[in-house]
């Protein structure tokens, strides 16, 4: 729950949805971990939530432990963490995906490939809400590409990122450096 990982972008878009006919009965569940140089953060986007009067349509799970994570995985229809850094990876994509839940990121960093790589989402414009929410927004009103998606991202996890899948890859990176003649 920090700014680094684009939660108000994820908020302002989440309003900007609210103000949309079409998804105005949209919720938001915020979870990750909130350290306490994090929560005037945080409480700044409660009250803008609160501000907006849709504070009942908001939860925030701070510093969930792994079945409540998993749990609230579950819960989701879409997925997003609009990072606004150089996120060099994103496992919390995979455990989306792996849960069987579609993903929105920006188009940058890592993300990119991420997408390519499993099939298991959309990208939208960095830093931007109304792109953020034009994405979500567009999954949101079509629940068989959200199922295409998930099931595309949910297969792909499972096939090319699990643990077994990592040792695979590891043995075979091994085999080739323990194959190479050795320099004196």
């Amino acid at each position: 729950m920090t700014r680094d990982k684009g939660l108000d972008v994820l908020v302002e878009a989440f309003l900007e949805l609210r103000r949309r006919p079409a998804t105005r009965a949209v919720r938001l569940c915020v979870a990750g971990g909130c350290l306490p140089a994090d929560a005037p953060f945080v409480r700044s986007l409660q009250q803008r939530v609160a501000q907006a009067g849709a504070e009942a349509d908001v939860a925030f799970h701070p510093n969930l432990d792994r079945a409540a994570k998993v749990s609230m995985l579950r819960s989701l229809t879409v997925f997003s963490v609009p990072a606004v850094y150089s996120e060099a990876f994103g496992l919390y994509l995979l455990e989306a995906m792996a849960a069987g839940i579609p993903v929105v990121q920006p188009r940058s960093s890592a993300f990119p490939e991420l997408i390519e790589a499993t099939g298991g989402g959309v990208l939208c414009e960095p830093g931007h809400a109304r792109s953020l929410a034009d994405a979500l927004e567009s999954l949101l009103l079509d629940p068989e590409r959200r199922r295409t998606l998930a099931h595309a991202g949910h297969t792909a996890v499972w096939r090319d990122f699990s643990a077994r899948r990592m040792a695979e890859r590891l043995i075979e990176v091994l085999g080739h450096t323990s194959a190479r003649p050795q320099r004196p």
